[in-house]
């Protein structure tokens, strides 16, 4: 999973920036366990970006931020990604010994669907073995996480809704 975590002031970016790597390894230990029974496991990426003087500035890092990110993974684990900057390499990174990194994203917090067509166009650009699965919850296609609660605000909407569905109210009972 991806999240970019957008502090709306110094003061609040300076507490999150004292529990960012905290909240990155409890949220990827969490990953690890919902994804414990396929081979990829879980983790967690987190950005976070310093805060804007505007919601245009805002956005601008939220969006700079998923493209400065997803560019340096893509400089690791694509063909030829070295060799761009004058390097000689045949080959991405290989943790494993067995070929290419497989990485698989799935959006969290302020990720839009724009972001996500952005990411998948853009490994595809630079030569990802397989570009439409470098992030899941494709607007025009696949499951969108957060409206069928694949994650924790879609886990609260599902729960919102089956909740009313039973005639009880979830903020007063």
């Amino acid at each position: 999973g991806l999240r970019v975590v957008a502090p709306a002031d110094s003061e609040a970016h300076v507490a999150e920036s004292r529990r960012h790597f905290l909240e990155c390894l409890n949220l990827a230990w969490a990953q690890q366990l919902k994804n414990k029974d396929i081979p990829e496991g879980g983790s967690k990426g987190v950005c976070l970006v310093t805060p804007g003087s505007s919601s245009k500035e805002r956005a601008e890092l939220l969006h700079g931020s998923v493209k400065a990110t997803i560019d340096g993974m893509l400089d690791l684990i694509s063909p030829g990604a070295l060799a761009r900057l004058g390097e000689a390499a045949e080959a991405p990174a290989d943790r494993v010994g067995r070929g290419p990194e497989q990485i698989y994203l799935g959006p969290d917090e302020n990720i839009t669907p724009d972001d996500i067509d952005w990411v998948v166009h853009r490994a595809a650009e630079r030569g990802y073995a397989r570009p439409a699965a470098f992030m899941s919850s494709k607007p025009a296609e696949g499951i969108n996480h957060k409206e069928f609660g694949v994650t924790s605000e879609g886990v609260a909407v599902f729960l919102d809704v089956a909740l009313n569905a039973l005639g009880l109210s979830p903020r007063t009972e």
